[in-house]
């Protein structure tokens, strides 16, 4: 043990998680592995592992600033620069950096290797190989990339079924919203007692999608239908529809039962009035009330309106076939607008975007412009990790100059498209 002290300061707080790293960066048998491929786990894992903000941003200069050819046999992945320089970088302050290397390491990720001075600097030959190296060291993650692997699907798994409980929810409340129109069925005081219990306890959106579950059955059973089959019929319409099966009800069959659902499509998600249907069923307030409050997807009066002429020709199609990257790291996918949609906040992690620059795209060219603009960006980010070393920044330039008229989204979807993976 009094070994690996040797390549840590004494300055330094030790922790569990920063010993076990500097053990695994004294071993001699480190995996050999691609830098891409290290790049593309460690951000696919930072979520699950919960880095983010500061802590995300150094992990992405760091792995823009190691050597690929570090990795090999022989060789030790490590990064040379200092807490001053990554301050510089990140515009944070030393001490917050200092914060988010600790943190990065205590994750399994780094390992310090300090020198005696605390100065980090790599000496290298005329051939480029390593011959004196101190710094932030790479190794832990070599050894410990099979687990974050497995975070990482763990992590992209749970998400997933909390987005089909949200979508269930929604599709529920909306079937919940045509039966309350009977006259001898009144869900109000269920959903609205429902909701206090939800919210005091802090229920997940499992168990929100279960407490309408059993709602919507029980009304059914008491207007005679059969709960266990209208509930098949409504899981058979598409993942991306979030409407239910129609129920068969003559009262008011001609109102309701022709109504055709259209498909995804520019016009139905900047409807102003989507997603109203969960709303009502989870907060128990009146419509009238909600339509009140909820905004238009894009603003339709004033010169902002203007912002969003480079998305005309801008499809979802051309979106799905130019984002596979994305869509293959991530296990989101990009069939329909509503989809895109679902997928803002996994494509946030990726690159660490935070919501509140997300949220001054979207205050600034509208939700759809923000959404194409954030995924092109993790396409590029993914394909190239050296590419793009400050994605925030690359996000502000390009919504910086969609409103100076000067971004051509379109070429760059198509280029993307065009462009092997």
């Amino acid at each position: 043990m009094s070994q690996t002290y040797t390549t840590i300061a004494k300055f330094r707080s030790l922790s569990d998680g920063i010993i076990i790293s500097a053990i695994l960066a004294q071993q001699d048998n480190r995996p050999i592995i691609e830098k891409h491929e290290l790049s593309l786990t460690l951000k696919r894992a930072a979520p699950a592992l919960g880095i983010k903000g500061t802590a995300y941003h150094i992990l992405d200069i760091l792995l823009g600033l190691v050597h690929a050819d570090d990795f090999q046999e022989g060789c030790t992945p490590i990064v040379a620069i200092s807490n001053q320089r990554l301050a510089e970088y990140t515009q944070h302050t030393t001490r917050t950096v200092t914060r988010g290397l600790k943190q990065l390491v205590e994750a399994g990720i780094l390992a310090y290797k300090d020198s005696p001075t605390g100065r980090r600097f790599i000496d290298r030959n005329r051939e480029g190989q390593v011959v004196q190296a101190y710094g932030l060291d790479f190794t832990p993650a070599c050894f410990n990339l099979a687990a974050f692997r497995k975070k990482a699907d763990a992590f992209q798994k749970a998400l997933n079924a909390e987005r089909e409980a949200k979508r269930s929810v929604t599709r529920l409340a909306r079937a919940i919203l045509d039966l309350s129109m009977q006259d001898d069925v009144d869900l109000g005081k269920q959903v609205e007692s429902a909701q206090r219990v939800l919210d005091n306890t802090g229920a997940s959106w499992h168990d929100r999608a279960d407490v309408m579950k059993s709602i919507y059955q029980e009304a059914l059973s008491k207007l005679g239908y059969d709960a266990d089959k209208t509930e098949e019929n409504a899981k058979m319409s598409p993942a991306h529809d979030t409407s239910v099966a129609t129920i068969p009800i003559t009262s008011y069959s001609d109102k309701f039962s022709n109504k055709k659902l259209r498909s995804c499509s520019n016009e139905q998600v900047s409807n102003s009035k989507s997603g109203q249907a969960a709303q009502w069923a989870l907060r128990g307030k009146p419509r009238r009330e909600i339509e009140q409050k909820q905004l238009p997807f894009f603003p339709v009066e004033g010169p902002e309106r203007g912002k969003i002429d480079c998305m005309d020709q801008v499809s979802i199609g051309l979106v799905q076939t130019a984002c596979k990257k994305v869509q293959t790291v991530t296990g989101c996918t990009f069939g329909s607008w509503q989809e895109l949609m679902g997928s803002a906040q996994m494509l946030k992690l990726t690159i660490g975007l935070s919501d509140r620059d997300f949220g001054w795209g979207v205050e600034r060219q509208g939700n759809l412009m923000a959404l194409v603009c954030l995924a092109v960006i993790v396409e590029k980010a993914l394909r190239d990790p050296e590419l793009i070393s400050h994605p925030a920044a690359y996000f502000k330039a390009m919504i910086d100059r969609a409103e100076e008229g000067n971004l051509n989204l379109v070429r760059s979807l198509h280029g993307l498209r065009m462009e092997p993976v």
